[in-house]
């Protein structure tokens, strides 16, 4: 009798010190993520920021910039041409991250000739200037005065003129920081810019750690991931255009085709990032195909435009950021109490008790 009650204590024993060794597989989990570009989109209201409409009917905006030329009252010189600022957009809702910069910087613009600018005798011969601040520091530009190009586009359909420096002058940017950017240009006849949607996505592209991942969650037919963004974008955006999306079996899944309620787009897990937690953002996807190589799934990431050669997506492998335990796991995994490997240790705690129980029999 003594024995079986010191053999029950410490089984008892047993139990609690394997309910503190636990491993707690939320915890510690690190954000992962390379430097990558990221393009800052001309918006409307003269704000800059990486976001881009998901919507891909809705309409550019179209502004005609001053008019930079003036004709000779003589008709000697025909027409001279001055520099007018275009405008500067800048980000009005600063990075909520501290990020690292690095080059090269990649200005773009769409514009054409208008239509009465097409009817004259003139060629536009377009040039622009484009200059990078970052927080009122001169941070990159180009102009294409150096090189002596000029641009036409005396077409229905607006043209893009890119523009590229290799260096940047800043190296970090603080979370809070601004950017923003300033263009000029001159033109022999009028011009029209458009900017803010879909298709024509002006602005300016720089390589920033400024999307990182969190961990990723594959269970059955359904596969998530988390993520941390510098700047506060709507992620409803990017999924409604397919800017981010899953990629299984080679093949790029459509959103909009999901099944009702998918992809789910919601708070996700809580990481710290310099000293600091940061809620993440999670989405979740369903695939149909029951025999698909859903562990083989890569999540592409993008805030704007698939095709855009300025910040193309980011492409990662669900296994390669997947968390502890984020293969077919569930809720129904967890154990008793919601503690991972208790139903085990109760198992085993069992099989101790009722051997014991039956040597007394």
């Amino acid at each position: 009798m003594y024995r079986k009650r010191i053999t029950l204590i410490c089984a008892l024993m047993f139990l609690s010190m394997a309910l503190f060794l636990i491993p707690n597989t939320d915890a510690e989990v690190a954000l992962t993520g390379n430097s990558a570009h990221i393009h800052l989109n001309m918006k409307e209201m003269d704000d800059l920021s990486p976001e881009t409409w998901g919507d891909n009917t809705r309409e550019a905006i179209k502004e005609n910039p001053p008019q930079s030329y003036e004709n000779d009252p003589t008709g000697v010189l025909g027409r001279t041409r001055e520099w007018k600022d275009v405008g500067t957009w800048t980000a009005v809702n600063g990075n909520v991250l501290d990020l690292g910069l690095s080059g090269p910087v990649k200005f773009n613009i769409w514009w054409r000739e208008t239509d009465q600018g097409q009817d004259d005798s003139y060629d536009a011969q377009v040039q622009y200037r484009f200059r990078l601040n970052i927080d009122g520091q001169d941070a990159a530009y180009y102009t294409d005065e150096e090189s002596g190009g000029t641009h036409e586009c005396a077409q229905s359909k607006p043209c893009e003129w890119t523009g590229q420096v290799g260096n940047i002058n800043i190296s970090s940017a603080p979370k809070g920081t601004i950017f923003d950017i300033e263009i000029e240009y001159w033109s022999f006849s009028d011009i029209e810019i458009y900017y803010d949607n879909t298709s024509f996505d002006s602005g300016v592209a720089f390589a920033a750690d400024a999307i990182k991942f969190g961990q990723s969650n594959i269970n059955g037919q359904v596969v998530s991931f988390d993520f941390v963004q510098a700047w506060d974008t709507d992620p409803k955006e990017a999924v409604d255009g397919n800017y981010i999306r899953l990629i299984v079996d080679g093949v790029g899944l459509n959103n909009t085709l999901q099944r009702s309620g998918y992809p789910i787009i919601e708070d996700g897990a809580e990481y710290q990032l310099n000293g600091t937690k940061i809620t993440s953002t999670k989405i979740t996807w369903y695939i149909e195909d029951e025999y698909a190589k859903i562990d083989q799934s890569i999540i592409s990431f993008s805030l704007t435009k698939k095709s855009s050669a300025s910040a193309p997506p980011i492409n990662v492998k669900a296994l390669d950021i997947i968390g502890p335990g984020g293969v077919g796991s569930s809720e129904d995994d967890k154990g008793l109490l919601g503690l991972p490997g208790f139903n085990s240790i109760l198992t085993i705690f069992s099989i101790i008790f009722i051997s014991f129980c039956r040597r007394e029999v």
